[in-house]
């Protein structure tokens, strides 16, 4: 599924404070995780990235169950949207010809894999900002389904 210039532009960063995606997983039992998550980016119009900070149990889940939801809303722009597909963690080391679902891992670590650097978090207050921002791979998701919370002109929810 291709996402549309909308939905990019709802993930994009948008001011001091970026944008908030949830990040939500399922371990194999059925053990729901759900994380906020600010380094987020698309790439080729159909996949969805998130800088790999501390998703232990993230990581877990996707080793179990390997689909995933991302959510975001912008309530200012009336935006909200859920993106399913799946997900997994793309980490140094990994062959440079691997691919996830034709996502070459070589090109989004290049890219990608010093986010702190590439979009410094300045705007994090300092009595909450980690001492170091440790970035240890990159999460991806292939977006397959997606569907909006906004209702149309009638009343109804987008699907």
């Amino acid at each position: 599924m291709r996402l549309t210039d909308e939905m990019k532009d709802t993930l994009k960063i948008i001011g001091k404070g970026g944008v908030v995606v949830h990040l939500t997983t399922c371990s194999a039992e059925g053990k729901c995780n759900t994380v906020g998550e600010r380094f987020i980016s698309v790439v080729k119009d159909e996949y969805i990235l998130i800088a790999d900070m501390f998703a232990q149990k993230t990581k877990v889940n996707l080793q179990e169950n390997p689909v995933a939801v991302i959510t975001v809303a912008h309530p200012v722009k009336n935006r909200t949207w859920a993106f399913r597909g799946p997900m997994t963690c793309l980490i140094p080391g990994l062959p440079p010809d691997y691919e996830f679902h034709g996502l070459n891992a070589k090109e989004v670590l290049d890219e990608w894999s010093n986010w702190g650097e590439k979009e410094p978090p300045d705007e994090v207050p300092p009595d909450i900002r980690p001492p170091v921002c440790m970035q240890r791979g990159v999460i991806a998701m292939k977006v397959e389904e997606c569907y909006s919370f906004k209702p149309d002109e009638s009343g109804k929810r987008i699907l």
